[in-house]
């Protein structure tokens, strides 16, 4: 018995000192070093922590392991105060009979890889006011425009980065953000209740090896927006960041995420099986009234449609 009693102890010690890991993790992910780049496929996960998290809570109760199952319902405790305000469905203001609201729909085409046509044909069929596309290939571009060009009669470009609009487009400039050559844009767009400023953006890739240009684009256009006194903005594209990424967050400071209308995270990639949101919507100005991913064309990426409608 005493020896039973004395397994059960490490056993608990053993569980309580992973799941105090888990808590610090899910607590203060920014304080983890990025040695090795770890930190961009950690940060990737945050949420998934949740299935550990679980796991080491059933061990712990079929051990009877009373200090892990302590520390671990702790780490419930973190895991559900720092992600279900996230996850919760969204519950948008009653809509106003006054101003119209805008629609987006963002969607990454994955090149040539892509069926960019069908994928356009595909967008343009939902009609969101504001269509933003990222990776267009060189030889699906005058066919995307072909398509798109009854419906939006209003575009800008950015190299592989293009919006399409419903409405009058005021002014627009690419934007090079520190990668060296013009991967996202700015757009005036003259909607429904003022103008509204738009950024379209198609992150640089970040992987393990290196994710320098991807930080500087983020960096620099948290800035721009920081300065931009624009009553509405809205941000959309492939960020290739999460929700979490340290890069991604200071964009929180000076623009909201609105949560999906169905709740969820709402990852966007790989398409088969998602387990991260590299796609987003970001606004000020707005209320949100419906958000929600949706698989558009052979893409890798879900496309993010949005439903704004202006602050009074």
């Amino acid at each position: 018995m005493v020896r039973r009693n004395g397994r059960r102890r490490r056993v608990g010690v053993v569980i309580a000192a992973l799941a105090a890991v888990l808590i610090a993790a899910m607590a203060a992910p920014q304080r983890f070093p990025d040695v090795w780049g770890l930190a961009l496929p950690f940060e990737a996960i945050l949420p998934w922590l949740g299935v550990p998290v679980a796991l080491l809570l059933i061990a712990a109760l079929a051990r009877r392991a009373w200090l892990g199952i302590l520390v671990t319902l702790a780490a419930v405790a973190v895991w559900s105060f720092v992600f279900v305000p996230r996850i919760m469905p969204l519950d948008p203001p009653a809509a106003s009979a006054d101003v119209a609201s805008v629609s987006v729909l963002s969607q990454n085409l994955q090149g040539a890889a892509g069926d960019a046509v069908a994928a356009a044909e595909a967008a343009a069929e939902r009609a969101p006011d504001l269509l933003a596309l990222q990776e267009i290939d060189a030889d699906s571009r005058d066919q995307v425009d072909a398509t798109l060009a009854a419906a939006y009669p209003f575009t800008a470009r950015a190299s592989t980065v293009g919006l399409w609009s419903a409405y009058e487009i005021i002014e627009a400039e690419p934007l090079d953000l520190g990668l060296g050559w013009k991967r996202a844009l700015r757009a005036v767009v003259a909607t429904p209740g003022g103008d509204t400023t738009v950024y379209v953006v198609h992150a640089a890739s970040a992987r393990l090896q290196g994710h320098e240009q991807r930080d500087q684009m983020l960096a620099e256009l948290t800035e721009l927006i920081r300065a931009d006194g624009s009553p509405r903005i809205i941000a959309l594209g492939d960020f290739n960041a999460g929700s979490d990424d340290r890069s991604f967050t200071p964009l929180s400071e000076v623009l909201v995420e609105p949560r999906q209308t169905a709740g969820g995270f709402g990852f966007t990639w790989p398409a088969a099986f998602p387990v991260v949101r590299l796609d987003h919507v970001l606004e000020r100005g707005f209320d949100p009234r419906d958000v929600a991913t949706v698989r558009i064309g052979e893409s890798d990426h879900l496309a993010i449609t949005a439903e704004l409608s202006p602050t009074p």
